[in-house]
């Protein structure tokens, strides 16, 4: 089985700097990045389309459906991590933003530990195994392609590289320390002797 995982294109709210919420469509420039994005897909034989329900990423898999004449199918577990509501549509400078960011790195770590409303790692770790198992189930024969966001591709890769051994700091440093570009493609493959492995990370060679 091969998957390939695709983050979305540019938002406006990201354009502009601003903490996404999960309503804000893409940017004209988003819009832009995944029809170039498209043209590079046409050449990659794609079985089925899976999307996350956000805004943005569900207008990157129209517009991706649309090039392809394949149809797409929206997956809840691939929706990107919840964030405190408290920082949603606030510039990425604010104070308060920065606050509540710096604390959520300090008690990461303890994997159940919550500011207000946002996605644990014990959460996240928990939806990112179910995506794994649901696509182990469907057991496509023609690639697949997952069109999502940067924080819940880089739980599935870290599961799929740390099944049994993953922990909170070893997610947070493989998190930040890998760059997730706007319609960057990342390729897995599985086979029930090796299991997953990562063929390519972070592709924007189209662009």
């Amino acid at each position: 089985m091969i998957v390939y995982f695709v983050r979305h294109g540019e938002s406006q709210a990201s354009a502009a700097d601003i903490f996404q919420k999960d309503d804000d469509p893409l940017s004209e420039r988003g819009k832009e990045q995944v029809e170039i994005l498209s043209e590079k897909l046409k050449s990659f034989s794609i079985g089925s389309i899976f999307s996350s329900p956000l805004i943005r990423a569900k207008e990157s898999a129209e517009i991706v459906s649309k090039n392809l004449g394949k149809p797409f199918e929206i997956w809840n577990e691939l929706t990107e991590t919840r964030n405190p509501s408290e920082i949603m549509g606030k510039p990425m400078d604010d104070a308060e933003v920065r606050k509540v960011r710096a604390l959520i790195k300090e008690n990461y770590h303890k994997g159940n530990w919550k500011y207000s409303d946002e996605e644990t790692f014990e959460e996240l770790r928990k939806r990112g195994k179910e995506a794994i198992e649901n696509l182990l189930k469907k057991d496509e024969e023609e690639p697949v392609l997952c069109i999502s966001h940067a924080g819940i591709i880089k739980m599935i890769l870290s599961l799929m590289i740390f099944p049994d051994s993953l922990t909170a700091p070893l997610y947070w440093n493989f998190k930040y320390h890998l760059a997730s570009e706007y319609t960057g493609i990342t390729t897995c493959k599985y086979s029930e002797s090796r299991g997953w492995w990562v063929i390519t990370w972070n592709d924007t060679t189209h662009l």
